[in-house]
């Protein structure tokens, strides 16, 4: 298939921070996913991820070229097990449904998007040549039902999940969050490293442990120092893992670590680990019906704003 539609220019990863945050920063909360995940200290150059949009990088004649609609990606395609791709296009703030020209314009560009990283090489890549298997992850619902469109016309949509998406301010949780005092001899701390197993153990989205180790997280210890319960927050600014011990639940320690890893990732205490927390949102992906899920969230403040999928596509169909 021959592209047709506008050209995606690679940036290099400094560029690309100074280029890309001031253009998303404006559009938060729609584009705190692919906000936080351009910072994550995942990004090592190890790992040759893609920074890309639909304008050149900037240069002394021209310091920035991003007009009109522009498309706004990143990839890590070597992480095979987990989410590669978050994408951003300005017209998803747009009132819905979109007009008839945004509509192709977007379609525009998320096809040429597809192509772009079928046709990248980055043999230098952990893991190089990569699966055609493109795993976009957070596409909010304008993005996701353009995008299943253009590949389930191709036979191209191996895989899909849809969620709704609860997006919480963490400066509010901050200023706000009174938690109730904790049972005698329950402490709060940072998930110990040693107990990192029962976390795994328990996820229903597989990461990797190198993955857990540097994302901001909470753990509830009892009195014997103990796992049980823990929230993380992911590389895109959702709420990656959120668990309590099934014989500790019924007790609030579900809202307990989420108000207090929010809090804290508020007033910056995780920039040790590479998050300044300054987005200042949080989102988690949550099944619609999810009682309890749906209760913590509440319990935060946070409220459905749209719906997300995540998808794979095949490259190959293409």
């Amino acid at each position: 298939m021959e592209e047709t539609g506008p050209k995606f220019y690679v940036h290099d990863q400094s560029t690309a921070i100074q280029t890309f945050l001031p253009l998303l920063h404006p559009h938060l909360p729609f584009s705190n996913p692919i906000y936080n995940r351009l910072q994550a200290p995942h990004n090592t150059p190890s790992r040759h991820c893609l920074f890309a949009a639909t304008f050149p990088p900037p240069s002394s004649e021209s310091p920035s070229s991003a007009t009109g609609v522009y498309t706004i990606l990143f990839a890590d395609r070597s992480r095979h097990e987990e989410s590669q791709i978050w994408i951003f296009n300005p017209i998803i703030t747009s009132p819905s449904p979109l007009s008839q020209s945004q509509q192709d314009a977007l379609t525009s560009h998320l096809t040429s998007a597809i192509l772009f990283l079928k046709g990248v090489t980055i043999p230098e890549a952990p893991g190089w040549p990569f699966s055609p298997i493109l795993r976009f992850a957070c596409l909010h619902e304008t993005i996701g039902s353009s995008l299943r469109k253009i590949a389930e016309s191709r036979n191209a949509m191996p895989y899909i999940t849809e969620w709704n998406a609860w997006n919480v301010s963490t400066s509010a949780v901050s200023n706000s969050a009174e938690s109730k005092p904790l049972p005698e001899g329950f402490t709060v701390a940072r998930v110990p490293e040693d107990q990192l197993d029962i976390v795994l153990a328990t996820s229903t989205i597989k990461r990797l442990p190198s993955t857990y180790l540097i994302l901001p997280n909470v753990g509830l210890l009892n009195q014997e120092g103990t796992l049980v319960a823990w929230c993380y927050v992911a590389i895109d600014g959702s709420i990656a893992t959120l668990y309590v011990l099934p014989e500790y639940r019924g007790k609030g320690f579900a809202s307990y670590v989420a108000k207090e890893l929010l809090a804290r990732l508020s007033r910056g205490e995780f920039k040790d680990m590479g998050y300044d927390g300054k987005s200042g949102w949080v989102h988690a992906d949550v099944k619609a019906g999810n009682t309890p899920s749906e209760g913590v969230m509440k319990s935060l403040g946070a409220s459905v704003s749209w719906t997300t999928s995540y998808m794979w596509v095949d490259s190959d169909k293409f």
